[in-house]
């Protein structure tokens, strides 16, 4: 008996077989297509929002000191301790998330060319605007300035924000 079949039902399982394999290899590239319209919307631009997002959530905040936004003074609505001065820092944020914690006057520190850390004031113009305690949501921008009293013979090297915990 001959293993190999020849004439029309050889040609005819040959094609079903390539038939099957067609059908089995289109519904394996469909689904997958299928499911990720499905979950996105069918929008394109979701998925190409992707890398946003991610920046976002890496980065809930941005805040930076403008230019020039370091002043030293001696004088703001009264003098400054024997042997210290004022530090006025300009400060502008703008939340891209919502945050979780309140932003309060010790969320703010001062580094100074020491490596000492000062906390602002609470009477800092910044708090003034905004309270004392304020939560920050997607597109809140807050600009101002913050007051700190440092020592006279030290100058200002670095502003750290950070999530407050007592």
């Amino acid at each position: 008996m001959n293993r190999y079949r020849t004439g029309d039902k050889g040609r005819r399982d040959a094609y079903l077989r390539m038939l099957n394999r067609l059908v089995l290899g289109g519904v394996a590239i469909f689904i997958p297509v299928y499911f990720a319209v499905k979950f996105t919307g069918g929008e394109a631009e979701k998925l190409a929002n992707m890398s946003e997002v991610f920046r976002h959530i890496k980065n809930p905040i941005t805040w930076n000191v403008p230019e020039g936004g370091v002043r030293y003074v001696n004088y703001f609505q009264g003098t400054a301790d024997t042997g210290n001065k004022f530090v006025l820092v300009d400060v502008e944020m703008e939340a891209h998330l919502r945050i979780g914690f309140p932003v309060v006057p010790r969320c703010f520190r001062l580094v100074d060319d020491l490596n000492t850390r000062h906390y602002p004031r609470s009477h800092s113009p910044f708090f003034i605007a905004y309270g004392d305690s304020f939560y920050m949501v997607p597109g809140d921008v807050f600009n101002g300035q913050l007051l700190f009293e440092i020592p006279a013979s030290r100058k200002a090297n670095n502003l750290l924000f950070d999530r407050y915990k007592e």
